[in-house]
């Protein structure tokens, strides 16, 4: 994983594996090759490692050192199958693992970009000008960007990326648990594949650290855990980390712009990358980007143009943190919550996620404290052209007028970075109840409270929530006031384990009953482009399905599929959004309107098609479908996040491997429930796909089996806990 990754940073992905291959992620290789090329040469890795302090370099020194001396003692010879002997397989170094730090940087911004910076050339010279005035040129942009389905600047694509790599959590204070200390939920939805996949460690430097949880390929601190006194978790925000910046050409020659009413060039990097051939050669392949100096200039086709009049360029406030790994450092060596709060809000390194935690003694936390561009309210005002501005509301895209420098991002002496915002204007909270996120904005991190009046760019309100967070939040309200039929009226480590994995698929609750009466009346025969479908079987088993996730339930699948075509039916619900009620609304599906059953019975036909298209079968259980894909299929719990399922997993169709059956490829991954006692943590977690990525290890799927039967695993944290483990060696490593 971590050599396939060093490949990928260093942009020699075709070198080794073909021009048109791509990564486990699905990115073509060419592409990214060039956009590693322009991003990580040798200055910018030397830069980031340059910057950070003397003991993070000595951190990733020391890393860099023990992955060598594993190669050589190993062997390449000796290696996982994958790997071994390859010629990609080599000793790693320090600027490596700066490439890599970049990469993890920029996951939720620039490299969302790499196709469309690809794309980016220059207009043919013998193209006219466009004849339509510019306001109208830009009109037609924006509505082309609102029409996009697919793509980097869709809805979909960022609500994908969101459920891709998103999270819950759930930090309970004193006044919300049953033994006055602080309890936490951390539910990470990350792939369970590549270098985006977690590991678990317990970091122990006597006197200096003790930190123990799980962390992301290539770290060399914990990213996700708890210590002695405190816990905490993350989860993907909705703040924007990058802008684009409208160009205004320079009508004599499209590779120039205006800025402040001058003509100014964009600046042109050729970039060559080196791509293996059909019979084993290697040729160079170069290609020219050009940047202005807000960054690079990116084209979608149908899109985002670069024509004669206009052009796009992006910044991305990631490329300039240096600072990811001297906080996850900073963080780990706190001695409680508010040296954690301290170190976070002073060193502003984390890139793109929320942070939720709670101590001991029951002080929650929340904080949105990322790298944000600093466009302040009165700045976007001012600066995003007015046919843009719907793009906020439905994207979160904020394109600024790149032709003045009027529109350049707000520097603060206070933030740790030009141009973006210090830790004092972004939002944080601390209760002694509980606050919590699921991927939504900072609005509703607990409702009695909610979160108001950011820039649009850092957090906005007002909004419908996402299933996650709505029923989040409603099991922890419920609990709080005892009506979830559960004894008492506070969390406590068994009944927050039982929420975390109740598999509820929330849509299902609050629109099912309604949807099944409308669709499922009168004739059950529906046309979908010529073909009739008997709705009968689909209809009576959403009926009798029990509206959870559990390898028990039938008909996950086919509420999936047909939910997924019915959300956005208009008109559809009996109760709209309100943000006044935000928690509980939009419900109930509108009865009596012909329009809106016709539909419901055409995403319900469409579904069955699609099923039987893939092969899945929708009338039997969970249990036979969705697997974890190890040395034996082994049967996976939960759904899709987009269905309002809090244990959020992702599967595709196996295919030919096993006919019928869907594979996990992402979703509730390091899962960790943490308390304290009198003895220290008391801490239960689950590594979804256990530990060891070698289909060779013992460990390769021993937690995917505790997973499956949701046995939770007791961490051992104390000397004495670890001692008294049956298994405990002792291996010492001399340099």
């Amino acid at each position: 994983m971590l050599a396939d990754e060093v490949v990928t940073v260093n942009g020699e992905r075709s070198r080794f594996f073909g021009a048109d291959a791509a990564n486990v992620y699905l990115r073509n290789n060419l592409r990214m090759d060039f956009y590693f090329k322009l991003i990580n040469d040798d200055a910018a890795a030397d830069d980031t490692f340059n910057r950070q302090s003397a003991e993070v370099q000595a951190l990733y020194r020391g890393y860099v050192a023990g992955v060598n001396r594993f190669l050589r003692e190993r062997g390449l010879a000796n290696l996982p199958a994958e790997c071994r002997n390859a010629a990609w397989v080599r000793p790693i170094t320090v600027r490596d693992m700066m490439r890599l730090v970049r990469r993890l940087s920029v996951e939720a911004s620039g490299m969302q970009f790499i196709d469309a910076m690809f794309a980016a050339q220059p207009p043919a010279a013998t193209m006219a000008a466009a004849r339509v005035r510019p306001a109208a040129a830009v009109a037609r942009t924006a509505e082309r960007i609102l029409a996009a389905e697919a793509g980097p600047l869709s809805k979909a694509h960022w609500d994908e990326l969101r459920n891709a790599t998103g999270s819950n959590a759930l930090a309970l204070g004193s006044e919300a648990t049953d033994s006055g200390r602080g309890l936490l939920l951390g539910n990470p939805h990350f792939p369970w594949l590549g270098i985006l996949r977690f590991y678990q460690m317990h970091l122990t430097i006597p006197g200096r650290m003790d930190v123990m949880g799980a962390a992301l390929g290539g770290s060399t601190a914990i990213n996700i855990g708890f210590t002695r006194e405190f816990a905490w978790s993350h989860t993907v925000n909705t703040s924007a980390h990058f802008t684009l910046f409208l160009l205004s050409l320079d009508p004599a020659d499209p590779t120039r712009y205006m800025y402040d009413g001058q003509s100014r060039p964009m600046t042109q990097r050729a970039l060559t990358v080196h791509v293996r051939q059909s019979d084993g050669t290697v040729v160079p392949f170069t290609r020219t980007y050009h940047a202005s100096h807000h960054g690079p200039i990116v084209v979608i086709p149908g899109q985002l143009p670069w024509d004669r009049t206009m052009a796009f360029a992006i910044r991305d406030a990631n490329l300039e943190n240096w600072r990811l790994v001297e906080h996850f450092y900073r963080v780990n060596r706190a001695r409680n919550l508010d040296e954690f709060r301290s170190e976070l809000e002073r060193v502003l390194g984390i890139p793109w996620v929320n942070t939720i935690a709670v101590d001991r003694a029951g002080q929650t936390y929340y904080a949105n404290v990322t790298v944000v561009p600093n466009v302040p309210a009165a700045k976007e005002a001012a600066c995003v052209p007015a046919p843009m501005r719907p793009l906020i509301a439905a994207r979160g895209l904020f394109v600024l007028a790149g032709s003045t420098s009027a529109c350049e991002w707000t520097v603060d002496p206070a933030a740790p970075q030009p141009g973006i915002f210090a830790a004092r204007d972004l939002p944080t909270m601390v209760r002694r109840d509980f606050v919590h996120n699921a991927n939504e904005s900072s609005w509703l991190t607990h409702p009695a409270a909610p979160m108001t009046g950011f820039p649009s760019i850092v957090s906005r309100d007002g909004y419908e929530q996402n299933g996650r967070t709505r029923i989040g939040l409603a099991q922890a309200m419920a609990r709080l006031a005892g009506t979830d039929g559960r004894p008492g009226n506070r969390f406590n480590l068994d009944n927050l384990r039982e929420i975390a994995l109740s598999n509820r698929v929330y849509y299902a609750d609050v629109a099912l009953a309604d949807a099944v009466a409308a669709m499922c009346a009168g004739s059950l025969s529906h046309t979908v482009d010529g073909q009739p479908v008997d709705l009968t079987r689909a209809c009576e088993v959403l009926a009798r399905w029990d509206r959870r996730a559990e390898l028990s339930s039938v008909g996950v699948p086919l509420f999936e599929a047909f939910w997924n075509r019915a959300r956005s039916i208009p008109g559809l619900w009996a109760t709209p959004f309100s943000a006044a009620d935000p928690v509980h609304t939009p419900r109930g599906v509108v009865s009596g309107n012909a329009t809106v059953t016709a539909a419901l019975r055409d995403a319900l036909a469409r579904a069955q098609l699609e099923l039987a298209a893939a092969g899945i079968p929708f009338d039997r259980p969970w249990s036979e479908i969705q697997f974890a894909a190890k040395n034996i299929p082994i049967p996976v719990h939960g759904a899709d996040g987009t269905l309002g399922t809090y244990n959020a997993i992702r599967s595709v169709p196996i295919g030919a491997r096993l006919p019928g059956a869907r594979a996990v490829v992402h979703g509730t991954s390091y899962l960790q429930a943490v308390t304290w006692d009198e003895a220290g943590p008391r801490a239960y977690a689950f590594l979804t796909y256990s530990n060891a990525s070698d289909a060779a290890s013992l460990n390769f799927a021993d937690q995917t089996v505790r997973f499956w039967t949701k046995d939770w695993i007791r961490l051992p944290f104390t000397e004495d806990q670890i001692r008294a483990d049956p298994a405990y060696s002792v291996t010492s490593i001399f340099e």
